[in-house]
């Protein structure tokens, strides 16, 4: 595993891998540069294999050579740059009007994601052409198409792209309209992050007539706007999130930020999950070193699944990403195709599709031609590529004008600096903007972010107890209306005995104190586990030094509800990702002491809520 200081991830794979009875006494290697987060995974994964009974010979080390030496798989899930490269790919492209969710997949962070990716990876082919030159390369790392073509266009290097949306996007589709994902027919195809379900059938009925149903109730529509607004207008359903989607085409970034708005779409998402992880890694860093066991569940991943395919010979069809070759009939050659992929004993292949509806290929070809330009960029070393795979993103070319994307290539190309492969080793009649840019300070760049981000979260509540989960009403989306002994335990002015347990079926709750992240997010998923179809309950207490009228602030994933002293001041049930100040409600504050009862509920994945009440002025 190239890459294991991704702690989680890497922690993921291994209990996936171990679960197969055929590899309890495997060889894993855990390899990263960063010899501290690699210390922690490799902790973790320990801690895997005991709690699977299992006895892998476990390694650790630096040196990717020595990792490779005779592998049979290699799993790379490596990040060139980090945080603060990733911090540049969001704060160049602001100053010129361009804003994003993600920024790894397309566009000018998907681009210079993949140009920066481009020379550890040729040189990870390279080395597997000589250690391991069977072995077979289980890319995880993103921009996916971007560093597929990397891999498959300069090496030899038998490979396979591996992503976890066409199955995640499933499960969440069957949700909506109540049906069990293991029995539904599909086929699903595109590129990377743009496939799309061209059959959705159980016992041979469509069921894409259900999903148009569902998409008209609020509650549903509400959990993905992004998509289910491409799905009323493309016809079909596409994998990645709305968060990701929401930059990929020019509706929904490119009209304002009330437009954004109004599709619930998290501008600076990525940049906020990292911050996240940063503090999930102190967690982890100080769990690894403990004795307390850890929970294995087994991940959607696909990554296990093919390697027991290949050694075991259990045929398996997969979803993957590798040079289309026909698959679909209507797609380039090289292309990168997500498409359905049978496993076995001799490998992954492609089965065929045939031709993508040419509404679907309409928004995918766009990328596909990002996909080619960065390639010809990297192995030619021409910057005006660069520029031009800028050009043919669509939400770039919607947000500003041709000079000003040179300008802004350019001026990420000088950000980056050593980390891009060398860019002018072909020149051509295309002008540069002319312009010179003074390098980026990473640190200066990530205080400025930091300081930002503390600012905005000053008035956030810290300090919560937490009760729950209780469960709800699967599939009904109305868990706010869900009546729970929490309620009928309040006193007249909003108080609650802290102290007192609350019956929740055969089970008794109590509360327990937490606290926010440093922005002021309560990761419920975190402190009471997935549940879905659940809500939970946050209790605080502000004091004010007078009366007085206040604009509270909230946002939640999903739905949320908020009492001040006994009275509910918000309700607003809906499925969505948590964005800060989606929310706001006016709140009348007594002199003293102010009680606030806030009431999450979950309908799958992940939940929580960040709350602030800002400062008087006086």
């Amino acid at each position: 595993m190239i890459g294991a200081g991704s702690v989680v991830f890497s922690k993921n794979l291994t209990g996936d891998i171990l679960s197969f009875p055929e590899f309890r006494n495997a060889t894993l290697t855990y390899m990263d540069v960063d010899a501290d987060r690699l210390e922690v995974g490799a902790a973790l994964c320990r801690k895997v294999a005991v709690a699977l009974s299992a006895d892998p010979t476990i390694e650790a080390t630096t040196d990717r050579r020595q990792a490779l030496r005779g592998a049979d798989f290699v799993i790379n899930m490596v990040q060139i740059g980090g945080f603060d490269s990733t911090l540049v790919d969001f704060e160049i492209p602001r100053k010129y009007g361009l804003n994003f969710t993600i920024a790894d997949t397309t566009g000018p962070g998907g681009v210079f994601r993949a140009l920066r990716t481009y020379p550890m990876l040729t040189a990870l082919c390279r080395d597997m052409q000589e250690l391991c030159p069977s072995a077979l390369l289980l890319n995880y790392s993103n921009p996916m198409s971007m560093n597929m073509q990397t891999i498959t266009r300069t090496s030899s290097v038998r490979a396979i792209g591996l992503c976890h949306s066409v199955q995640g996007t499933l499960n969440q589709l069957m949700s909506y309209i109540d049906e069990d994902p293991e029995q539904i027919t599909f086929v699903c195809a595109g590129i990377n992050h743009m496939a799309f379900y061209l059959r959705l059938e159980k016992d041979g009925r469509d069921l894409y007539p259900r999903l148009f149903e569902a998409m008209q109730k609020p509650e549903v529509y509400g959990t993905n706007k992004v998509r289910f607004e491409l799905m009323k207008r493309l016809g079909h359903f596409v994998t990645e999130s709305s968060e990701h989607n929401a930059e990929y085409s020019p509706f929904f970034l490119a009209h304002g930020p009330e437009h954004a708005a109004k599709f619930n779409v998290p501008i600076d998402e990525y940049l906020r999950r990292c911050d996240c992880i940063v503090e999930e890694f102190e967690r982890l860093k100080a769990f690894a070193k403990g004795d307390e066991p850890i929970e294995v569940r087994r991940s959607h991943e696909y990554g296990s699944s093919i390697i027991h395919s290949i050694v075991a010979g259990a045929p398996r069809v997969v979803y993957g990403n590798m040079p289309n070759r026909g698959t679909i009939s209507n797609l380039p050659p090289d292309a990168i195709a997500e498409a359905p992929t049978l496993v076995d004993r001799t490998g992954c292949r492609f089965t065929m599709v045939g031709e993508l509806p040419p509404q679907l290929l309409g928004y995918m070809m766009p990328h596909v031609i990002q996909h080619e330009l960065f390639i010809r960029a990297a192995t030619e070393g021409r910057r005006d590529h660069v520029y031009q795979a800028c050009m043919s993103d669509p939400l770039t070319a919607a947000t500003m004008p041709l000079d000003r994307i040179v300008q802004m290539c350019d001026e990420l190309i000088a950000a980056h600096g050593s980390l891009l492969p060398p860019l002018d080793a072909k020149r051509s009649l295309v002008p540069s903007s002319g312009q010179s840019f003074p390098p980026v300070d990473p640190k200066s760049l990530r205080s400025a972010w930091d300081a930002a981000q503390t600012k905005g979260a000053e008035d956030y509540l810290a300090d919560w107890h937490l009760i729950g989960p209780f469960p709800a009403e699967p599939n009904a989306r109305n868990g706010l209306s869900l009546q729970t002994p929490v309620e009928s335990s309040l006193a007249p002015d909003g108080s609650i005995n802290l102290h007192a347990p609350i019956s929740c079926g055969a089970h008794t709750l109590k509360w327990r104190p937490v606290r926010a992240t440093r922005r002021g997010y309560v990761d419920l998923g975190k402190l009471l586990g997935k549940a879905e179809w659940s809500v939970a309950y946050a209790y605080a207490e502000i004091d004010s030094v007078h009366a007085r009228d206040a604009t509270l602030r909230c946002g939640s994933d999903d739905g949320i509800q908020i009492r001040v002293n006994g009275v509910i001041i918000h309700h607003h049930e809906i499925g969505r990702p948590y964005i800060p100040d989606s929310d706001r409600a006016t709140v009348h504050l007594h002199a003293g002491r102010n009680r606030l009862l806030v009431k999450i509920d979950n309908y799958h994945g992940t939940w929580g809520f960040g709350l602030a009440i800002p400062k008087p002025l006086c």
